[in-house]
């Protein structure tokens, strides 16, 4: 079904003993609904991010990042239970 409610049918018009060409295996989408192939597969968000005083050159070498609030601690090993 389409976002209309209305059963979008593959094939002859959902006929199963039509024969197989690719003019019969085009889709039957009503003219009042989104063709499912033309929406985008995902979308993403990201927040927008405040600026903040940046960490020195050293530091943020050693850290890999400029900003401090995207400084995250790393969990390799030590977050596994044993």
């Amino acid at each position: 079904m389409d976002q209309s409610g209305d059963t979008v049918q593959w094939g002859c018009a959902g006929n199963t003993g039509c024969p197989e060409s690719p003019e019969n295996n085009k889709p039957h989408i009503p003219n009042d609904s989104i063709d499912p192939r033309l929406l985008a597969l995902a979308m993403g968000f990201v927040p927008r991010q405040t600026w903040e005083e940046p960490y020195e050159f050293e530091m943020a070498l050693r850290r890999g990042t400029v900003f401090p609030s995207l400084d995250k601690p790393f969990l390799g090993e030590e977050a596994i239970p044993r």
